[in-house]
């Protein structure tokens, strides 16, 4: 069974390590010429001030997924406060049922919590999770591009 849970970046981002390397390889772009380098001082400075929102998911007590997000005011409705994604992942052996379903459900809740009124996330062309967005009532309003400058 896999739970999930609100923790603390600093008791748990050497548990989530383990994961990176294959979310990047999973999803990255341009892997060739840009590596995978976290920038961990400015995660402990989101985490430090509160605004690093961290939900893992776990089997066995094993992290095997994990959901990041800014939460801040957002810069053009000051007042409204907003959640960005940073990150999503479940390790692909977990994916399986109603898994991702539930830690986005988690995610939103614990927001909620929080006093959220928005959040924004994407989705990978190459791992398109837009239908259980759209099942779980969010709107598609933008897309994204990316270009190396070389």
């Amino acid at each position: 069974m896999i739970t999930f849970a609100v923790e603390d970046w600093f008791a748990v981002r050497d548990q989530m390590s383990h994961l990176w390397p294959a979310h990047w390889e999973e999803v990255a772009v341009n892997r060739d010429t840009i590596p995978l380098e976290l920038d961990m001082e400015s995660y402990d400075r989101y985490a430090m001030c509160g605004a690093l929102h961290i939900v893992v998911a776990r089997a066995g007590g094993e992290v095997v997924g994990y959901h990041a997000s800014i939460v801040r005011p957002h810069l053009h409705y000051r007042s409204s406060l907003s959640a960005f994604t940073d990150v999503y992942y479940i390790a692909p052996a977990h994916r399986t049922g109603r898994t991702p379903l539930r830690l986005f459900q988690f995610v939103e809740k614990t927001l909620k919590e929080r006093g959220v009124q928005r959040m924004f996330t994407g989705t990978k062309k190459s791992l398109d999770i837009g239908n259980l967005f759209e099942h779980m009532g969010w709107t598609e309003f933008e897309r994204h591009y990316v270009k190396t400058l070389r």
